[in-house]
């Protein structure tokens, strides 16, 4: 793994993950809503590394769980940490209003880390944590045009899986413990792909019998050649698309189904315009007190863990061929009264350029102690192995709450 590579994948952590909008607290100003809400969550996380156990040297998923970001070396003995887990924490703001038959609004949500970021001397010491405006963005639209959005959000390939995962309120895989950055990664890199936060500028149909459709143009991503160097942006936006269905049945189950697809080209240092392009699958089923989902998706010019290439190279320098990663994820919970237990396998595969193969799997418990208060424990095991070269594993342990507002 070079070096490059691992410096991607560690800013790649700093900012993964997802906070769905959620405003508890509201006003009226005239004729404005205003809302404001967020979260704080910390949690105290062990996370098993053994030298003997990591065969290809940390360089994959499994083995950036015991990455040291301070130093850029790799642990080789259990690491603890008090960081985020998947979500940082967040402070979220919204406007709303009504003018000439239109709904207007307008949402700022900033997120911060609760670990210092890395470049101190003494790591913690005297470092400062980090602020990250992720999502700024306005919208417009009513019942009969739909809604267009416009700005900086998190993007539709991939979304569902990511917010559909129990361990958005925990931890599930580590990265980087030894020297904890924003967030630990949930199941990025293992049964899906991170979403991003892009500029864009997109349109959701009106709701109609439970089916919604988005469709927008995003600005282009950058992707990874085997030289290290980043590609071009092709010439042309990335056109991404999401439909998703929903049902309440009124007896208990309730069902949401989402696909989604993007294609972008990029630009090659040898002059060649492959793409980036991938479609995803999700569903869930409520029934009562247990819920089930799962998630598919495939995609070429992007690794497990980001669109375009992270951690490996989402094409080839000299061919101009792109990788292809696949991967899944299925799970399980069940609500016993205000106690949701919960397991997650997820997989993912890259086929082509660089093979690799990606587990984990987490056991989970999160008890609401109060409506906005909830204690989480989670448990994971992670392995990668690599193609020729070995096999990395890691494993977790984190307790901690999240509270809400």
């Amino acid at each position: 793994m070079h070096k490059n590579l691992i410096v991607l994948a560690v800013s790649a952590a700093l900012v993964s993950n997802v906070l769905p909008t959620a405003q508890a607290a509201s006003w009226k100003a005239g004729d404005w809503d205003l809302g404001l809400g967020g979260n704080v969550n910390t949690y105290y996380t062990v996370t098993t590394c053994d030298a003997d156990k990591l065969g290809t040297g940390g360089g994959t998923m499994a083995g950036l769980a015991c990455l040291d970001s301070d130093t850029g070396t790799f642990a080789d003995a259990n690491t603890h940490s008090v960081s985020n887990g998947l979500l940082p924490a967040s402070l979220n703001f919204s406007a709303k209003t009504k003018q000439e038959g239109y709904d207007l609004s307008g949402n700022v949500n900033v997120y911060y880390g609760v670990a210092s970021s890395q470049g101190g001397a003494n790591g913690d010491a005297l470092d400062f944590s980090s602020v990250d405006a992720r999502q700024v963005y306005m919208t417009v639209g009513n019942e009969k045009m739909g809604t267009v959005k416009a700005g900086r959000d998190f993007g539709l390939f991939g979304f569902d899986a990511v917010i559909g995962d129990m361990s958005l309120q925990g931890t599930g895989a580590s990265f980087a413990s030894a020297g904890p950055g924003h967030t630990t990664l949930g199941g990025l890199g293992y049964g899906y792909v991170y979403t991003d936060r892009l500029a864009q500028i997109n349109w959701t149909s009106p709701k109609k019998n439970g089916v919604e459709a988005t469709l927008g143009v995003f600005n282009p991503l950058d992707g990874q050649e085997s030289n290290g160097k980043s590609t071009g942006d092709g010439g042309q936006p990335g056109l991404h698309g999401k439909i998703s269905y929903d049902v309440d049945n009124g007896n208990g189950v309730k069902t949401h189904l989402s696909a989604s697809a993007l294609n972008q080209k990029v630009k090659l240092s040898n002059g060649q315009k492959p793409s980036i392009q991938g479609t995803d699958v999700f569903a869930r089923v409520d029934i009562n007190k247990a819920s089930l989902a799962g998630g598919y998706f495939q995609g070429e010019g992007m690794d497990t863990l980001g669109i375009g290439g992270i951690v490996f190279p989402g094409f080839s320098s000299t061919t101009g061929e792109a990788e292809k990663a696949k991967g899944y994820m299925a799970q399980a919970s069940y609500k016993l009264n205000k106690t949701k237990l919960g397991v997650n396998y997820a997989q993912s595969k890259q086929t082509n350029l660089t093979k690799v193969k990606n587990d984990k799997v987490t056991l989970g418990a999160y008890h609401s102690l109060t409506d906005n208060l909830t204690l989480v424990g989670e448990v994971s095991q992670q392995k990668s192995e690599l193609d020729g070269k070995g096999t990395d594993k890691s494993g977790t342990v984190a307790v901690g709450a999240m509270f809400s507002f």
